[in-house]
């Protein structure tokens, strides 16, 4: 027995300790749990295989490497929508790249399957399994897919068909970013692209304050209401509170609007210690809810910052990001000094 086969021998063994650990430790629904033990299978099939499978591991494995920090970082980071305008064009270029660099080891549907596939394997399971979680970034997802596509079609033959649909797909990407993206975002959790909805306030409607009193919004017949809903530990939120208190200076002395924040509260104890950060920047008043409060549940407030605009006959118009919602809050102002 040589060397080389004694290491094969070691580090399938030392593999299949870490399969056993991990298979016991973590759930096997989990969708890390299968990525983990999808890995460990190519790198012990990788040890034993033929130099195709080899190569086609090997590319599997680069593209990977190159798609978490570009794609999953610019979610992350930045937006989904600029995952979608930067990562449809990046994922274009190194699909093309990978397929240059591989054009003599394997064939270009060899190459075409294995970035699909790698694809599918890193974001497949986390989405069958979170569907409703990531329903959010499925464009993002389908983009992805049309870059590795157009990628190989560019490499196979770069004629006005690939160009066409490049530029295309590319100018679809450009009106997610800009429009659709939004738009997506706002069907997804309030299920209404345009932020427009028809909601009649409650009599059990309410607001608490920071003195534990209620505030119900069935009386606030003849206001025009905005409501910025947020919660605890939610970064977007608190970098939107800049464009809440400004409109909130600008209307404040205007007794026909109310403009306010609203803390959803998961846990005793998230509303005050996040009012005493907020009053040292902050002056625009925030009320509390509980997370399974009947407004909330209402609303299908599910994501963070949700801002909500009623008018003055007590129904809820606008639901959804700030910028949507604040439209319609200016066009009810508008319609309601004429």
């Amino acid at each position: 027995m040589n060397r080389n086969n004694v290491l094969k021998y070691i580090a399938t063994a030392l593999l299949g300790s870490v399969t056993a650990y991990v298979s016991i430790k973590l759930p096997l629904s989990n969708a890390e749990t299968i990525f983990i033990l999808t890995v460990i299978a190519m790198l012990i099939i990788y040890m034993y295989a033929n130099k195709k499978i080899q190569y086609m591991i090997q590319l599997s494995f680069l593209w990977g490497i190159i798609y978490v920090p570009i794609i999953i970082w610019l979610r992350g980071y930045y937006s989904r929508y600029h995952a979608i305008l930067i990562g449809f064009p990046a994922i274009v270029l190194f699909t093309w790249g990978l397929a240059y660099a591989y054009r003599k080891k394997l064939s270009t549907k060899n190459i075409l399957a294995v970035s699909l596939m790698t694809l599918l394997l890193m974001e497949g399971p986390v989405r069958i399994i979170n569907f409703s979680s990531t329903l959010i970034s499925l464009p993002s997802f389908i983009f992805n897919i049309a870059g590795i596509l157009i990628g190989n079609m560019l490499f196979v033959k770069r004629n006005k068909l690939a160009w066409s649909s490049f530029l295309i797909i590319l100018g679809c990407a450009a009106w997610m970013f800009c429009e659709g993206g939004p738009m997506w975002t706002n069907w997804t959790f309030h299920r209404t692209f345009t932020s427009k909805i028809c909601i009649p306030v409650d009599t059990n409607y309410k607001l608490y304050d920071e003195k534990g009193d209620a505030l119900f919004l069935s009386k606030m017949d003849g206001k025009i209401v905005l409501l910025d809903f947020w919660c605890d530990g939610c970064g977007a939120c608190w970098r939107k509170f800049p464009v809440i208190q400004s409109l909130y200076d600008t209307h404040r002395m205007d007794n026909n609007i109310f403009i306010a924040g609203v803390f959803v509260e998961s846990k005793k104890g998230e509303y005050e210690n996040n009012m005493k950060k907020f009053h040292k920047k902050y002056t625009f008043p925030v009320f509390r809810v509980s997370k399974g409060d009947s407004l909330v549940t209402k609303l299908s407030i599910r994501r963070f910052p949700t801002v909500a605009v009623m008018d003055a006959t007590g129904v809820f118009q606008g639901l959804g990001s700030t910028e949507v919602a604040m439209n319609i809050f200016d066009d009810l102002v508008v319609r309601s000094s004429n």
